[in-house]
């Protein structure tokens, strides 16, 4: 069995389809698995603990920050500092966590506030953080609150430049209300109540990470059809399994090939095969699950179904249909990429997006602008 086999076997037992290794039944769970495969336990346990933190399904590697140091800007107002309390009632809402973090992270008693203003719409849209605001965004960067259920130990649910963007846009004069959205499947922020999913890769045009899928059973049950199917079509082909491709591994080009295997399959009597062969029958029951689940009639067709379905479900947690994702840079820039489920109807979705080790990835400058 392949770590991704492992991992995906994990998050099907697991009660919440993700598991997490702060979570006590999780390790129960992972350790009855290692131990019906007959694998050394404590060991993989031990170097786990030490390696990864499996937590949420969005709680992937998503935080490859570009470390450039660019020159501030010269001549810009700096962020000053509120007089009084009465002055720091005006900012409304917020998170006390975030404010009590970001406190202690810069060591004052009273948040620093920006005199300038920064740009937030229902577009698509490149930002740059102005002036001495930089110093703040660089202080800031790496700050993370603890964890809700163990205090003393940062949480691995707020990933870099979260804190910075919080503080940016909700004590500046951006009239942007920020909330922080850590409760179950909620987008990392919300600007005036819109959801915001933070990212901070080092390119903003390449393919960013929308979070891991082990809560999808559905769609990972699709998937597992599609891929079982074309593996059982290249070993009765002669071509034998091609193992690099499988549900948690495959580009959006990969979905085509698979399903000229499905459509193929289609094309046979398998019911009258299957009174030969039982086997055929569970196939049969496969591509009947498939046909109802999506609606194609070509392997190009069945592609762009799997794949808008699946990245339409994925989104619709995070950050929702007409929100924003944002992709930070140490270094100041931002890009919001207004996500809409219309743009994903692009027949060149199938070239922006993939996924590599059960994490889906999407080019958003290709698909949103």
């Amino acid at each position: 069995m392949t770590l991704d086999e492992l991992l995906l076997e994990w998050s099907y037992r697991s009660q919440k389809g993700y598991p997490s290794l702060d979570n006590p039944s999780d390790v129960s769970l992972l350790e009855e698995i290692l131990d019906e495969l007959k694998l050394p336990t404590q060991e993989i346990l031990s170097s786990l603990k030490e390696q990864v933190t499996i937590s949420t399904d969005d709680e992937i590697e998503d935080n490859e920050e570009f470390d450039s140091e660019e020159e501030q800007t010269p001549n810009e107002e700096p962020p000053g500092e509120k007089d009084n309390d009465d002055e720091l009632s005006q900012i409304s809402g917020g998170s006390v966590e975030y404010d009590n973090l970001i406190k202690k992270t810069l060591g004052v008693d009273i948040i620093p506030t920006s005199n300038q203003s920064y740009k937030f719409s229902k577009t698509t849209f490149i930002e740059q953080v102005k002036g001495d605001d930089l110093k703040v965004w660089k202080d800031l960067w790496e700050a993370k609150p603890d964890k809700k259920t163990e205090k003393g130990v940062e949480t691995a649910g707020v990933g870099k430049g979260e804190v910075s963007l919080y503080w940016l846009y909700h004590y500046s004069k951006s009239n942007v209300k920020v909330d922080e959205g850590r409760e179950n499947d909620d987008p990392d922020l919300f600007f005036n109540g819109d959801g915001v999913e933070v990212k901070a890769y080092k390119s903003h045009n390449s393919k960013l990470s929308i979070g891991r899928y082990g809560a999808d059973k559905e769609n990972l049950r699709l998937l597992s059809v599609i891929f079982g199917i074309s593996t059982l079509a290249r070993v009765f082909g002669g071509d034998g399994g091609d193992k690099t491709v499988n549900p948690t591994n495959f580009s959006g080009n990969d979905l085509i090939k698979a399903f000229e295997h499905v459509i193929a399959f289609s094309d046979v009597d398998l019911e009258q095969l299957s009174d030969l062969y039982p086997v055929f029958n569970d196939i049969k029951n496969n591509v009947d699950y498939l046909d109802s689940m999506l609606s194609y009639t070509t392997a190009e067709e069945g592609a762009l179904a799997m794949a808008r379905k699946f990245l339409k479900d994925k989104l619709e947690r995070k950050p929702g249909d007409g929100n924003h994702l944002v992709n930070l840079k140490k270094d100041g820039s931002m890009k919001f990429f207004h996500v809409t489920f219309a743009a994903l109807d692009n027949e060149k979705i199938l070239d922006n997006m993939g996924s590599s080790q059960s994490a889906m990835k999407l080019n958003f400058t290709k698909t949103f602008g």
